[in-house]
């Protein structure tokens, strides 16, 4: 190899020298390299005491690693690297995810990564995904071999379906050319969830809703032709003649936004379009003091805030009968295991169900092999961290801010229930604007849902949550 002859023609320069140093071969060159790095260190402003300690482990690790070798290799692999990731972002990006695609906190956390870099992770596609994680331009598209549920056997079957035929115009034409015995309705039906067939122009519920039937059509199409029987539709949608008519798809509202977000984390173990959290960006900024991902370069026992979402709770017994819980906490750059003990547990058991958005406290347990969180602290995250609820505020303005404006606002209050407080701001048609405190019995969730429901009623941006 070149870097082993590169390496071979290496003289006896600097490198060697502190080599030799450091394996102990020259006990007076060993003092005499601690004496400069010691000052030197010091003339940068460096405590003495930290500089001998850095340099006693820098000793330490002499006795097995520091080799030409060694230290060239590394050297010249973080340099490719940093080298790829500068030109070439999207295909260095693309290759990591790759290479980690068995990890799921890796992906979280390099696709968390992506955004920054400006570098969209598209999700699975029918169309367009292969195998692994692929360039699309200047985005990421998602390989189809990380979706759960669907095997290396279905995947081949749908590819080598998407390259002898062209792209899929529908799922009726999809169960039409897939192998329906390697293509089975488990498949099917994560591709469904996870968006692999967004690009097709249906929404994923009306897609759900006609799998059986989009099955059952296609199976009955396989079978005719293995029995070398061809529809005259089959003949003309094959020349050209005439369009292939599909099976038509029912009127369906897509599915809610939380729906649809755990359909992905189902069947990719993570979310891909979005994350319950990303609307709490702010309150996260302003309240937590550490993510997951910062979590094990911190010292243990360590006292932190994090918001993060309940993903699984596995509730014990102790020794006393009491019940306490391990729960698992997902952010937006990863995931970490915490042990609520009895009190707690007690006190917060509703607010710990999964799915909920919870800010919590705890001290760190840093062991050999893994990072746990033991929690003293636990609120929805839809309070503050001094414990004050958020004020939800709406405004109304023109025929919104009439009689029946009002009536429709406080059918939409009603059915969106909590425990936040509210303003209501009238504007007031010769200009001015008068605020009321409704009746202190009449609080709200301070959730999408209410956002959802007002902007529907009176237009974007009529609700503020401070």
């Amino acid at each position: 190899m070149r870097i082993a002859s590169d390496l071979a023609g290496f003289g006896m320069g600097e490198a060697d020298i502190l080599r030799r140093a450091m394996g102990k071969k020259n006990p007076e060159l060993m003092a005499e390299q601690r004496k400069k790095f010691v000052d030197g260190a010091v003339a940068h402003g460096v405590p003495e005491k930290k500089a001998e300690r850095i340099f006693g482990f820098m000793e330490q690790f002499a006795g097995y690693g520091f080799n030409k070798s060694h230290s060239a290799a590394y050297a010249l692999i973080a340099y490719q690297t940093a080298y790829l990731k500068a030109n070439y972002p999207v295909e260095f990006m693309a290759a990591l995810l790759t290479s980690e695609m068995a990890d799921t906190d890796k992906i979280v956390k390099y696709i968390e990564e992506c955004r920054p870099m400006g570098i969209e992770v598209l999700p699975p596609d029918v169309n367009e995904s292969s195998n692994d994680f692929a360039v699309v331009g200047d985005k990421i598209r998602f390989g189809l071999v990380a979706v759960k549920n669907v095997g290396e056997a279905a995947i081949h079957s749908i590819l080598n379906a998407r390259r002898s035929q062209g792209q899929f115009r529908d799922l009726f034409d999809f169960c039409e050319r897939a192998d329906l015995r390697l293509v089975n309705k488990r498949v099917i039906e994560s591709l469904i969830k996870c968006g692999a067939f967004d690009s097709l122009g249906a929404r994923r519920a009306q897609l759900m809703a006609v799998v059986d039937k989009a099955m059952e059509a296609a199976s009955a199409a396989q079978r005719d032709r293995a029995h070398g029987q061809v529809s005259l539709l089959d003949v003309l949608s094959s020349t050209g003649s005439a369009p292939r008519q599909r099976g038509a798809l029912p009127e369906l509202p897509e599915w809610e936004r939380p729906q649809l977000l755990a359909g992905e984390k189902e069947t990719l173990g993570f979310y891909i379009t979005g994350h319950p959290l990303a609307e709490y960006r702010a309150l996260l900024a302003r309240h937590t003091t550490v993510t997951t991902e910062d979590l094990p370069s911190l010292a243990d026992k360590s006292t932190v805030m994090l918001g993060a979402m309940v993903t699984a709770v596995k509730e014990i017994s102790t020794k006393n009968g009491e019940r306490m819980a391990f729960v698992t906490l997902e952010d937006l750059a990863g995931s970490v295991e915490t042990v609520v003990f009895p009190d707690l547990y007690r006190s917060s058991m509703l607010h710990l169900a999964k799915d909920s958005a919870v800010l919590v406290k705890g001290q760190l347990d840093i062991g050999e092999e893994t990072v746990k969180l033991l929690l003293s602290e636990v609120q929805p995250l839809t309070l503050s961290a001094s414990g004050s609820l958020p004020l939800v505020e709406v405004t109304l303005a023109g025929d919104a801010a009439g009689s029946d404006g009002l009536r429709r606002l406080k059918a939409v209050l009603e059915t969106h229930r909590g425990s936040c407080p509210l303003r209501l701001h009238i504007q007031l048609p010769e200009g001015g604007q008068v605020t009321i405190a409704p009746a202190p019995s009449l609080t709200v969730a301070a959730d999408e849902g209410l956002r959802k429901a007002l902007e529907a009623e009176f237009g974007a941006g009529c609700l503020t949550v401070r």
